[in-house]
């Protein structure tokens, strides 16, 4: 689920209240999983100083475990930089130079008009140079053309950080010898901007100014996710030769598999050309992309799918509900002598997940059917949705914790826990802790997706809503620019421009994991007669 952070957590009773102890905290491995309880122990009738201590033991001092920390400890205690952030823009403009540094952003000094705007400018000239050439551009009359007066790292700092309203302001063509300069610069943060703009359908005039660069000047200076989105660019506005130079040099030089199978599969795309189709049939890789090259080429897979492993019949002789049970072996495995030991315990019928985490064999891609008293609850269609979220969510590790909390093998976030335990009439029954056992968890992740399937039903559509949430899937989809019947390059265009880049991979790691399931069940489904359902405009 995509990592959304809550400053005020969500209560409701539950049945661990006031047994998590400072004592048992500072026994427990440094981690996330220690990390979120110490985010239930704040939540507890303590006192300041044991606030205090609890918070100091946190490896990520993230807003959700400060929240609750501000509540219970000194707010004396605070830092300098935090009281500046916390006062409102008036109060915050009365204060010395390094107060406002530390606590006023492009965002909020949008609301100032040009005279304060340049006040401030002049009062952190000397001190804060990068905000006060900033904020001399936020009162200029035409912020663009003073932007590209600076080099690609001011450029950057200043578009990042300015808001999706303001950033319209930006939507100017970019001149060739600047974006030329630029790029040379091999400044990522640049190169980041690159990306989002790319994806941002209210920069059209920026993003057509791109394609007026040769790639082969621009080569030796991006890297694997610049080209490819640089591709994309030029897909669009019909440069295919310079898409295909950029997509092909995005293949190359991309370091994980995935992206290097995205960078081959769009080269065919482009080009009609068989020859990458073969390429990426040799992939020993199991994606969204050497899928599509299998089923249109018809050959065999270069990699073995596994949905069961051979262990023992027996269950694991360790506490498969607790967090810190399996960041103990996972990090003893890392540097033990002797791994064979450490398998062992992992070697049963409940710990199967567990094994394969730590002995994954190469050129083999695991789909695992595990707690099947659980799924087998649901029907067929159901079960292969929950199992392909689940695989990705969390490799079926029953106790994985994300760093916002997402909870258990469906990685359900605290607030959700808590609006279904209220509707389910189990607020009293139910903890955050309960998610770590799959009998429970997974059936709560099922409630949870009945109105994603019901609302956006194709499993695509279903995996944005779970990761991004259906807020985000449902303003994507009526904005009516993506998966169109009339776009030749669709669905796989619109795919590659969801905005989120977690959403964007998310769902099509998901939506290849339930084809695959769906083959499990004996569903002779295809991937690209799936993804021909997609188009809905």
């Amino acid at each position: 689920m995509k990592k959304l952070f809550i400053l005020c957590p969500f209560f409701f009773i539950f049945t661990y209240a006031n047994t998590i102890t400072l004592d048992y905290l500072k026994q427990q491995p440094n981690g996330i999983s220690r990390d979120f309880y110490i985010w239930l122990y704040l939540q507890q009738n303590i006192t300041p100083q044991e606030a205090f201590e609890a918070y100091e033991l946190a490896n990520r001092k993230n807003q959700q475990l400060f929240g609750l920390y501000y509540k219970k400890g000194d707010n004396k205690a605070l830092s300098y930089k935090t009281r500046c952030e916390q006062m409102n823009l008036q109060t915050l403009l009365k204060q010395d130079s390094q107060c406002i540094a530390n606590a006023l952003t492009l965002k909020k000094a949008e609301s100032l008009d040009k005279q304060s705007l340049l006040n401030l400018a002049k009062k952190l000239s000397t001190t804060h140079s990068t905000l006060s050439k900033n904020l001399e551009i936020l009162a200029s009359s035409n912020a663009f053309n003073r932007l590209i007066q600076t080099n690609a790292n001011n450029f950057a700092d200043f578009y990042l950080n300015v808001s999706p309203n303001y950033r319209t302001k930006l939507n100017q063509p970019l001149p060739t010898n600047i974006l030329k300069d630029y790029l040379k610069s091999q400044n990522p943060l640049f190169q980041k901007v690159l990306r989002q703009a790319i994806l941002n359908p209210n920069m059209q005039k920026f993003n057509k100014s791109l394609t007026s660069i040769n790639p082969q000047e621009i080569l030796p200076y991006i890297d694997a996710e610049a080209a490819f989105y640089l591709g994309l660019n030029a897909a669009k506005y019909n440069k295919n030769q310079e898409a295909l130079t950029l997509f092909n040099h995005s293949a190359q030089r991309a370091k994980y598999p995935f992206y290097k199978n995205r960078g081959i599969f769009w080269a065919y795309l482009i080009s009609q050309d068989t020859q990458y189709l073969d390429t990426l049939a040799q992939s020993k890789t199991l994606d969204i992309y050497s899928l599509a090259s299998l089923e249109l080429t018809n050959a065999k897979a270069q990699f073995t799918i596994v949905r069961d492993i051979d262990t023992n019949n027996t269950f694991a002789q360790w506490n498969t509900q607790n967090p810190f049970e399996w960041q103990r072996i996972r990090d003893s495995y890392k540097t033990s002598q002797d791994k064979a030991k450490l398998l062992e315990k992992v070697n049963y019928a409940d710990t199967k997940a567990h094994y394969i985490w730590l002995n994954k064999q190469q050129e083999t891609e695991y789909f695992l059917m595990p707690y099947r008293e659980v799924f087998s609850a649901f029907s067929p269609d159901q079960q292969a949705l929950l199992y392909a979220l689940g695989r990705q969510e969390s490799l079926f590790i029953p106790t994985a914790i994300s760093t916002s909390y997402a909870l258990g093998l469906m990685q359900l976030m605290p607030f959700n826990v808590t609006a279904i335990a209220k509707e389910l009439g189990e607020s009293d029954k139910v903890s955050y802790l309960d998610m770590f056992n799959p009998a429970i968890n997974v059936p709560y992740a099922e409630y949870f997706t009945r109105p994603l399937v019901r609302e956006f039903k194709h499993p695509l559509f279903v995996s944005y809503a779970y990761n991004g949430g259906p807020g985000f899937t449902r303003r994507l989809l009526e904005k009516n620019y993506l998966f169109k019947k009339n776009n030749p390059l669709d669905p796989w265009y619109s795919m590659e421009m969801i905005p989120y880049e977690e959403t964007r991979t998310y769902g099509k790691k998901v939506l290849a994991n339930y084809v695959i399931y769906q083959q499990g069940f004996g569903n002779d489904i295809k991937l690209l007669d799936l993804l021909e359902k997609t188009l809905i405009y």
